[in-house]
C-alpha cells in the first residue's frame, strides 16, 4: 500500500471519530449478537450483512437485514430482535470490549494540542457507556452523539452535523475518521473536509470515498503525531 499520511493538521480544529471498529474492537461483538437475535426467526445473519452497514441506528440495522433477507418480520418481530441483540452485545461488551492499541495515548496527543474530540456512533447510549467504562474512555470526549440522540442515523448528515454544532467547529475545521462505507457517506453529505478511513472491518474497495485509508489505528496514530512534530530549535551559546 502507498504511503498515506497527507492531512494537514494545522487547518483542523477538531477530530470526530466512530466508535465501533475505530476506537474499540466491538465490531465481533456487534456481529455475533445480531447473529444470535435474528437466529431466535431462523435468519442467517453473515459478517458482511452487518460490517457494511456499521454506523446505522440499531433499528435502521434490524429492517434492512430483515427486507435483504426477505424474512418477512414483523414490525413487534424486529423490535424483538433488536432489544435482544442489544442485551447480548452489552453482555459480551461488559466482558469483552477493548480499545484499539495506541487509542488512548493518540486522543490524549490531540487534546494537549487543543483539538477538540468527539465521537459519533450509531450506537446506543446504554452500549456505549458499557464500553467507554470498560475501556477507561468515558472522559476522553468533548462531545458525544449515539444513535438515540439523532433522528436519522448514517449515512445520513445528522450525526456529523450534531457534533460539529456541539462542538461549535465549522466543517471546514473537522476531520472525521471512520471504517465503513456509511460513515464516509454521512460525514461527506454533512460537508466534513476531511475524512480518513481505517481498515479495520473492510477492505480499500469499500472505503474509497475518504480522502485517506490507514491499514489500522496504529498506522493512524502514527499519521497524527508525525503531522505535529516542529522541528526543534537549535539553541544558540
Amino acid at each position: 500500500m502507498a504511503e498515506r499520511c497527507t492531512v494537514d493538521l494545522d487547518r483542523y480544529k477538531a477530530v470526530l471519530f466512530d466508535m465501533d471498529g475505530v476506537i474499540t474492537k466491538t465490531m465481533p461483538l456487534h456481529y455475533e449478537s445480531w447473529k444470535e437475535a435474528f437466529g431466535m426467526y431462523g435468519v442467517k445473519v453473515e459478517k458482511i450483512d452487518v460490517y457494511k452497514r456499521e454506523g446505522e441506528t440499531s433499528t435502521q440495522m434490524a429492517k434492512e437485514i430483515s427486507d435483504e433477507k426477505n424474512a418477512g418480520l414483523s414490525p413487534e418481530e424486529l423490535d424483538a430482535i433488536r432489544e435482544e441483540k442489544g442485551r447480548l452485545f452489552n453482555e459480551r461488551a461488559s466482558m469483552h470490549a477493548e480499545a484499539f492499541p495506541g487509542v488512548s495515548d493518540t486522543l490524549k496527543m490531540l487534546r494537549e494540542k487543543g483539538v477538540k474530540l468527539a465521537l459519533v456512533t450509531g450506537s446506543r447510549k446504554d452500549s456505549l457507556k458499557s464500553i467507554m467504562s470498560r475501556v477507561g474512555l468515558e472522559h476522553s470526549f468533548d462531545v458525544i452523539v449515539t444513535g438515540d440522540d439523532v433522528k436519522n442515523g448514517k449515512p445520513n448528515p445528522e450525526p456529523f452535523q450534531k457534533a460539529m454544532e456541539k462542538l461549535g467547529v465549522d466543517k471546514s475545521h473537522c476531520v472525521v475518521v471512520e471504517n465503513a462505507p456509511l460513515g464516509i457517506k454521512s460525514a461527506k453529505a454533512a460537508g466534513v473536509d476531511y475524512v480518513i478511513a481505517v481498515m479495520t472491518s473492510l477492505d480499500e474497495s469499500y472505503l474509497k470515498e475518504a480522502d485517506d485509508i490507514m491499514p489500522s489505528f496504529a498506522d493512524l496514530e502514527k499519521c497524527l503525531a508525525r503531522r505535529y512534530e516542529k522541528p526543534k530549535r537549535i539553541s544558540e551559546n
